[in-house]
This record gives structure tokens, C-alpha cells and sequence, in this order.
């Protein structure tokens, strides 16, 4: 089984990294820096359960370089980039390639599987808190290391699944085997959008307050803002008829007591690096939902006012 991991960073970096650790075969795409660090020293990801992981050769490239065809292919990149890397992961797919795209974004994977129709996308999510601390460096903030996958509701691929499924409960094996909790979905579209449930609260709060996890896990203003957000979205994804735990505010408060208090959301560091971030889809995206399906979300909609000049000028 030939995996590709496309976009070596905090996430890509420990999916790779863990199945290169247990011998599997894994090539990374990167760029920059980042890519000449690993290129130079190897890769590694310092883990709190398994220490420092060092892959001293791995097999990474660039997307111009890369030119073999994977098996199985995840997408562990911004939202904001998957159009340019679009003829990419087609060049790098066959006819059965199975694409794992892991994003904070819903709906990521129907939008792949729209541009690329000949490839399996599945919906997929993942519970992880880590980042690069140095290039060529991966450092995982939390013990919590779980992904979800699954075909999504309405893929007309789903109904030939018999097809994929012996490549699927490979690829669960795999992923066990190198120390990761996976597990597939018959319903990845609530999976997904309870992950969505954490991250986008998350983002919004640390973006809106400039404040990080440690704030959000105490009694006060942060916390409060993030409970109420958790509870906006609930909202919307009942009004889609997607099935959510009636527990999902205290999941997500046990989720982000797990996280470091210093850390921040991804889309926080990106909007203070002056960069590209992926508000649309974190916040934007969620008052266009809530308008769509008739749900009031008072708290997103003051963000977002808030947050749009900022961030689009």
C-alpha cells in the first residue's frame, strides 16, 4: 500500500511520521524551508506517548517532483490551498485511489470529489492537537491522536463500496498498527461536523478575543462565548438533520481540557502571521449556513462583523 501524505505539517507530519515509524510506505509532499530541513535531518515528531520519532530518510518531494501513483492519498492542507493542489492529486491518483482529505473545514471532501470524480474522497476528521516548533520539527501538544473516516451520505460510490472495502480495513489496520486510534464511519458526515463543533467555537473565540485554550478552560467570558458558539452550531446541524450528540458542549469541554492552556487555534496563528487563514469556512461560512437553513447565530454574526475588516482589507 502506497501512501501519500500531501501537506507535511502538524498534522500531515504525524500521520506520516507515525506510518513511516512502523514501516509502512509514505511519501510526504512539503515546501520551502520545511521541506529543506526534513530533506537535510529527516523528519521528527516529538510525541507525548512515544517520545521523539525520527524518520531520517523519508521520502519527500514537491508536487512538481512527486511523480509516482498512490493508493491512498490524504490531504492535510488549509482549505484555502486545496484548488492549487487539485491537478495535483489527480496527476498522483489511479482509478482506485482512495483520498483522505483532513481538514477543520465541513464539507472538504464532497468538494474533492466534485473536482476529482475519479478518485474514492472520503469524509474524514481528526482529533490532534500539534504544530511545527522548528523546520523540519513536529511537536504534538496532547496525548489525543484519533481519525474517522468514512463514505459520505449520498456518494454514489458508496453503493459499490464491496469494491474499496478491503483497501478501507487495510488502511484501519495500518493506522492502528503505527499507533493511531482510527476508525471508519457508517455516518462521517455527523463525525465531521462534531468536529466541526470544537474547531470553529474554538477559532472564533481565540480569534475574536485574541486569547488561547488556557482562557476557554476556566469559568468566564471566553469560556462562556465558546459554550454559547458550540451551541449555535448545534443549531445548524440539526436544522441540516445531521445527527449530534445532545452531550456535545461537554465533549468539547473534555476535548479542549486536553489541550495545552498556551495553544492557540491554527487560524489564530495564521490570521497573526498576517497570512492566509481559513476564516471562511470556520466563521463566514457558518452565518451563510445558519441564513441558509433559517437558524439564528447572534454570536457567530457579531464576529464575523467584527472580524471582516480586519482580516479582509
Amino acid at each position: 500500500m502506497k501512501y501519500l501524505v500531501v501537506g507535511t505539517g502538524g498534522t500531515g507530519a504525524c500521520i506520516g511520521g507515525f506510518l513511516a515509524e512502523a514501516g509502512k510506505d509514505v511519501a510526504f509532499i512539503a515546501r520551502g524551508k520545511h521541506l529543506e530541513a526534513i530533506e537535510q535531518r529527516g523528519l521528527f515528531v516529538l510525541s507525548p506517548k512515544r517520545g521523539k520519532i525520527h524518520i531520517k530518510n523519508p521520502k519527500i518531494y514537491t508536487t512538481e517532483l512527486y511523480d509516482e501513483k498512490a493508493d491512498v492519498i490524504f490531504v492535510c492542507v488549509k482549505c484555502y490551498s486545496i484548488d492549487s493542489l487539485i491537478p495535483f492529486i489527480e496527476k498522483a491518483s489511479h482509478s482506485n485511489t482512495i483520498v483522505i482529505p483532513i481538514t477543520n473545514v465541513f464539507g472538504f471532501a464532497t468538494k474533492i470529489a466534485r473536482k476529482i470524480p475519479k478518485v474514492v474522497s472520503l469524509g474524514g476528521c481528526i482529533y490532534i492537537s500539534s504544530d511545527i516548533s522548528c523546520y523540519g520539527e513536529i511537536i504534538m501538544r496532547s496525548d489525543v491522536f484519533r481519525m474517522v473516516y468514512g463514505f459520505r451520505n449520498g456518494d454514489p460510490k458508496r453503493t459499490m463500496a464491496y469494491k474499496w472495502n478491503g483497501i478501507i480495513e487495510q488502511i484501519t489496520n495500518d493506522l492502528i498498527e503505527s499507533g493511531i486510534d482510527a476508525s471508519v464511519s457508517d455516518d462521517v458526515k455527523s463525525e465531521v461536523f462534531r468536529k466541526f463543533s470544537y474547531v470553529s467555537p474554538m477559532s472564533a473565540v481565540c480569534a475574536f478575543l485574541n486569547t488561547n485554550a488556557g482562557e476557554l478552560q476556566v469559568p468566564g467570558r471566553q469560556r462562556d462565548m465558546f459554550i454559547g458558539l458550540i451551541k449555535e452550531i448545534v443549531a445548524i446541524g440539526k436544522a441540516m438533520n445531521i445527527d449530534i450528540d445532545y452531550d456535545i458542549v461537554d465533549k468539547n469541554l473534555e476535548l479542549l481540557a486536553t489541550v495545552l492552556p498556551n495553544v492557540k487555534s491554527s487560524m489564530q496563528k495564521d490570521i497573526d502571521k498576517g497570512g492566509e487563514s481559513e476564516i471562511d469556512g470556520l466563521i463566514f461560512d457558518v452565518v451563510k449556513m445558519a441564513g441558509q437553513y433559517g437558524v439564528s447565530v447572534p454570536l457567530y454574526k457579531m464576529i464575523a462583523e467584527s472580524l471582516s475588516p480586519v482580516v479582509l482589507v
